[in-house]
């Protein structure tokens, strides 16, 4: 894998870059139609670049201590990984909220709910997602779930919490039918190809009947790739499958929910540019940011990647920061897609147990 990203990105230095962007009949059009649906956004009106930068500021860590031993130098190496990667998270977070003009897009009313209603958040990361959504519906139970609670938030509310549990081992933490809402997002490199079904199953059973989910996940790879992002997408797609992961779970996704159980299945693109290349003012701004967030996903990565594809640093950076040109060349994009789905007010259990007795 190493050495096809640099005969890749060395083969591109001896050429002329914009000599391949005359015929661009190879790109798939991203769909931007969800664009026309709401014209005034946040991210029009500014709040996305003044939302950024308040996140900026209250996440900027203390001035370390001095380093006592080796094992704080470690320590303290891993938590400074684990805030860049919490910084990508929430630059991530802003440019989907913007894109898809609210925090989900699920038929649900929170606050028309008298005492209101019970969110879980799986996965929850650095719990930006569930701290808005608890801001915003105060009367509603918000709880995120992830391997590791989230960094403190200041004044966090009292209808959050966060719960520390492996959203893998069932049961999770939750009674039967006291969920009005699941949602999730950006969990797939973390469900191997055999988990998908007992996670939906688990779901089904703590979501209350009329209750909804809803799943929000990108395509491992960005669309329209070119040469060096080709040679790394070879490497993420033998790497899935060799972790047991499904690299095409996208595909198969609508059929497991409606196995286990789940109706009403609605199924959304959100396609988002990476890079400036758009015509489109607000479409350009969204690319300015997915690509900030793609050269992070690299550079938090960086020494995972390297060393899995056998590649020096310096060898490393460069094929980096062809991919980052490659995205406005080759008008790169993500796709990312939303299901929606239903718990039937009478589950299949249900109706079987009424039929024998």
């Amino acid at each position: 894998m190493g050495n096809q990203a640099s005969k890749a990105a060395a083969e591109k230095k001896r050429r002329h870059r914009r000599s391949t962007l005359t015929t661009q009949s190879h790109m798939s059009q991203g769909n931007y139609n969800w664009l026309e649906e709401n014209e005034h956004t946040a991210l029009s009106a500014g709040a996305i670049s003044e939302a950024m930068a308040a996140a900026a500021v209250s996440s900027v860590p203390q001035e370390p201590p001095r380093r006592k031993s080796i094992t704080e130098f470690f320590t303290k190496r891993k938590q400074a990984v684990d805030f860049r990667e919490y910084d990508r998270l929430q630059r991530q977070h802003y440019l989907l909220k913007s894109a898809r003009k609210a925090n989900i897009w699920s038929p649900i009313d929170p606050d028309a709910v008298p005492g209101g209603m019970t969110i879980v958040d799986i996965g929850t990361g650095n719990g930006i997602w569930a701290l808005e959504m608890a801001q915003r519906h105060l009367t509603s139970h918000i709880i995120g779930i992830d391997l590791k609670n989230p960094p403190d938030h200041a004044a966090r509310p009292k209808n959050l919490n966060y719960v520390q549990a492996d959203i893998h081992q069932y049961p999770w933490p939750l009674e039967d039918a006291s969920v009005d809402f699941i949602f999730q997002r950006n969990m797939s490199t973390e469900i191997q190809r055999n988990q998908w079904l007992p996670l939906f199953r688990e779901m089904l059973r703590v979501l209350k009947p009329g209750g909804h989910i809803e799943i929000l996940e990108p395509d491992p790879a960005p669309h329209n790739p070119g040469p060096v992002q080709q040679a790394f997408d070879g490497f993420l797609r033998t790497q899935w499958s060799d972790n047991g992961y499904d690299y095409l779970f996208a595909s198969s996704i609508e059929d497991q929910l409606s196995q286990v159980g789940f109706e009403e299945i609605d199924i959304r693109t959100l396609d988002i540019p990476i890079g400036e290349w758009p015509d489109e003012s607000e479409l350009k701004q969204f690319g300015f940011i997915n690509k900030e967030t793609q050269k992070a996903y690299f550079k938090n990565r960086k020494q995972e990647f390297s060393s899995q594809w056998g590649i020096a640093s310096e060898d490393y950076d460069q094929a980096v920061q062809e991919i980052m040109e490659e995205f406005d060349d080759y008008h790169g994009f993500s796709r990312y897609h939303c299901w929606m789905a239903l718990k039937p007010a009478t589950t299949q259990q249900q109706q079987q147990a009424s039929a024998t007795s």
